[in-house]
């Protein structure tokens, strides 16, 4: 072999940048204590898209130096093989022109190399997530585990993000209750048989949320939206807004979310903004007009809920620097002074706050873990662990009790997002035996929407679960099957 060739020394230069650069990224996540520390080999999934299409077999059973078996051998090898491979067949079929088809090749390589890297790295992201999907779902994706319920659809609409949220309110005036259903643009109002009755639209305009509230009791509905990477906005029954919140940090970045609930007891409504890194959270009243800010340096989740029984909401949030294996969860009263902080063994930041087996039990926070979900007092302590196959601890989770039976306890539905396809409802009884799954395969990651409503007077309840089937947004009933 001919180590003076061109391709030879460019082979070697480029995949000793590339090398360096994965031993970089690698050891910034293995010292790093957050839990998105892996988005540092986000451009190495693009730049060694091929690799992951001929790799026969997941990296992932190296263990921690996974990545680094992946991009820093692997990859780099690659990137060595290209051009000293295309310099071999040059210098074979073009003996008498090498110099003058170097320079073509080189001048457009770059552009070429690009082109082909986007298009493969949609295959191999593709590849990657039908790779990497909980072994214990991959049986039963698109299909129950048992016929315990029976689901039906009961609303569809096109809309890409799907369904935000589900509510069951009296939100105008001489009207019965209603299904408020949120979709990206709009709000569709149904009535208990499950016709349309109402669309009230926001100007076209795009939101990622939208929550109804009754903020004064006149069953005159208000609107609290919140549009991705741009803010929190308030609009009156008609649509029209009322006032927007749209503060932007330069270095924290743009707002990550809002949780409302009256937090001091006035009947008002107060809204949490808050923000993922360093400007934590705004407490901001009826009027728009903040009151307080909770700086954060990480946080992972946030919810508000009455979980002291003092008769209004609080603030627990959950910081996501959890890379050790231990999460901190703190409650913050209506001054935005810490109330309490616990930390709980767990790899998860998500949760959601449930009172269960009944709703006269003391609020719980629930957790999803791997392959478990996992309900804790608000110390910490574990109240009951559930089966959960190919649960994980990342991903948005929601849940709710419901009364299938008028005789019998609520059941408990956890309907959990598992990143990046996966949409999945767990179904326990009042011991906590595992009764039915479902496993929807979608097109991007929704936030999990689902709601308990009163079907009659008989007291029964039907669960009602929002999805999204090819660019359909839909709410499936379901009920027990006998």
């Amino acid at each position: 072999m001919n180590k003076n060739t061109i391709g030879f020394k460019i082979g070697v230069a480029i995949a000793a940048i590339h090398l360096c650069l994965v031993m970089f990224a690698f050891f910034a996540a293995l010292h790093s204590k957050s839990s998105t520390s892996g988005l540092v080999y986000v451009w190495f999934y693009f730049l060694d898209a091929p690799i992951l299409l001929l790799l026969p077999f997941s990296v992932n059973l190296f263990g921690k130096i996974a990545p680094l078996i992946q991009f820093g051998v692997f990859g780099s090898a690659m990137w060595f093989m290209i051009p000293w491979l295309i310099d071999k067949v040059v210098t074979r079929v073009f003996p008498n022109g090498t110099r003058t088809v170097r320079g073509i090749i080189i001048s457009g390589a770059i552009p070429l190399l690009l082109v082909g890297f986007v298009c493969l790295s949609g295959v191999s992201t593709k590849l990657i997530i039908q790779r990497e999907r909980p072994a214990e779902l991959k049986t039963m994706l698109n299909s129950a585990s048992s016929d315990f319920l029976t689901g039906k659809v009961i609303f569809e609409a096109d809309a890409l993000s799907g369904i935000s949220s589900i509510n069951r309110m009296n939100c105008r005036a001489g009207a019965d209750m209603e299904l408020l259903l949120a979709l990206p643009r709009e709000v569709v109002f149904l009535n208990e048989s499950y016709q349309e009755k109402r669309r009230l639209d926001f100007s076209g305009q795009v939101f990622k949320t939208i929550d109804p509230l009754d903020m004064d009791g006149t069953h005159s509905c208000k609107f609290i939206a919140y549009k991705f990477q741009e803010g929190v906005y308030l609009f009156d029954s008609k649509g029209k807004e009322i006032w927007n919140y749209t503060q932007h940090d330069k270095i924290t970045g743009t707002i990550d979310g809002v949780r409302f609930g009256d937090i001091d007891g006035d009947g008002k409504q107060e809204f949490a903004i808050y923000y993922r890194y360093g400007q934590g959270i705004h407490l901001v009243d009826s009027d728009g007009k903040m009151r307080w800010k909770h700086p954060v340096l990480a946080l992972g989740h946030l919810e508000m809920a009455d979980v002291r029984g003092n008769g209004m909401a609080e603030i627990i949030y959950s910081n996501s620097n959890n890379a050790f294996g231990t999460t901190d969860f703190t409650i913050l009263d209506a001054d935005g002074t810490v109330a309490n902080q616990h930390k709980i063994a767990t790899k998860s930041y998500e949760f959601a706050v449930i009172r269960w087996p009944n709703a006269e039990a003391k609020p719980n926070l629930l957790l999803t873990e791997e392959r478990k979900i996992r309900i804790v007092d608000l110390k910490g302590e574990t109240v009951m662990q559930l089966d959960a196959p190919g649960c994980r601890p990342f991903g948005d989770v929601k849940a709710v009790t419901v009364k299938f039976k008028k005789e019998e306890p609520e059941y408990l539905a956890v309907k959990k997002s598992l990143h990046p396809d996966l949409s999945v409802l767990y179904v326990y009884d009042a011991n906590g035996k595992f009764v039915y799954q479902k496993t929807d395969v979608i097109d991007l990651v929704l936030a999990p929407t689902l709601a308990a409503v009163p079907a009659n007077e008989s007291g029964v309840e039907k669960l009602l679960v929002g999805s999204k089937q090819k660019n359909k947004a839909q709410v499936l009933e379901y009920s027990l099957t006998h």
